[in-house]
């Protein structure tokens, strides 16, 4: 579950820095992690319908705040962090969001609610996961697609402002069952900014 939680600490800062040390042509490039050793075995089910794991994510948008979404799906679990708190809304049906506000209440950023990132492996489908390592700014959402051979997965959004209409930057994962995990930060014009990665061994 710390996972997300991270992810969604991270979506507080207005810029999304996704810190690392190695580079790619032209990309600010992460590396969360050495390789790792073999992941314990995935205990939380794969989910394959990405409509009902999207339900509630999809209905939250940025300009929303805080009292309207408590008016629709009722109290949210908090966590506090060095980065501000954190609001987690799961439903009966176990899918969800997160949530960090500005402090006028107006919705900052978003984040799908998960446990464990390998959960989304059927559903981003990509067959070159490996490929990531030639993603370059020149690159746009449609054509990391069609590097990475699959659709991603949207799992966060987050506005740099409060304003009527901020510029709305997203992140993108790609992930395996293995544990492999490649997210992208695409600009509002959907230009490639930043991407970090975990690979399993």
């Amino acid at each position: 579950m710390k996972r997300w939680i991270k992810l969604a600490a991270l979506a507080a800062l207005a810029s999304l820095l996704l810190t690392g040390c190695l580079g790619l042509p032209g990309v600010d490039v992460g590396d969360s992690d050495e390789p790792k050793e073999t992941q314990p075995p995935l205990t939380e089910p794969m989910y394959e319908d990405r409509e009902a794991l999207y339900q509630y994510y999809n209905q939250v948008k940025i300009g929303d705040t805080m009292a309207s979404i408590k008016e629709r799906y009722g109290e949210p679990e908090v966590e506090q962090t060095e980065n501000g708190d954190t609001y987690t809304w799961v439903m009966e049906d176990g899918y969800g969001f997160a949530a960090v506000f500005f402090e006028n209440g107006k919705l900052r950023a978003k984040v799908l609610y998960y446990k464990d990132m390998r959960q989304l492996g059927k559903l981003s489908g990509a067959t070159s996961i490996d490929q990531f390592a030639n993603l370059n700014k020149n690159y746009t959402y449609e054509m990391a697609c069609g590097l990475m051979g699959g659709r991603s997965m949207e799992i966060a959004q987050v506005a740099q402002d409060s304003s009527a209409e901020p510029e709305v930057k997203r992140v993108f994962v790609w992930a395996n069952e293995k544990g492999d995990c490649i997210q992208v930060l695409f600009s509002g014009d959907e230009k490639l900014e930043q991407v970090t990665y975990t690979l399993a061994e």
